[in-house]
């Protein structure tokens, strides 16, 4: 059992690896939001300063980038893994509401991420002990 775990941690942070270092570099193509044009809208006005990729880059992309690269580093190299978890909860979250309500069909990613996240986070419950005493 304690390998699947690893696999899990380390699963978990070269996809978290990949996402973020795309939100710089972007060799992955962007998800298809053909007949969902809020999720475009809103997609586009995360990853440019507006709707309008002319108009520059923005900053919240590069912010998200940023904490999943880390994350999913410390993952990987089994450093801090408790904080890492803690750190990705309001990244999960609002990924998987955001294909929830604007982008149903792309869930799935989304979905794995919240719940290896969940499930690790559970497995290290002793860490986070003291949070809740």
């Amino acid at each position: 059992m304690k390998i699947l775990h690893v696999i899990l941690r380390v699963g978990l942070g070269l996809m978290l690896l990949t996402f973020g270092l795309n939100k710089f570099f972007w060799f992955m193509p962007d998800f298809d939001f053909t007949g969902y044009p809020e999720a475009e809208h809103l997609f586009n006005a995360l990853r440019f300063s507006g709707d309008d990729p002319s108009a520059g880059k923005g900053y919240i992309m590069g912010l998200v980038g940023i904490n999943e690269a880390v994350v999913g580093f410390l993952l990987i190299i089994k450093k801090w893994v408790p904080f890492a978890l803690v750190a990705l909860v309001p990244i999960s979250v609002n990924v998987v509401l955001f294909h929830a309500f604007v982008n149903l069909p792309n869930i799935g990613p989304a979905l794995l991420v919240a719940i290896l996240n969940g499930y690790l986070i559970y497995k290290h419950w002793d860490s986070y002990k003291s949070l809740f005493s």
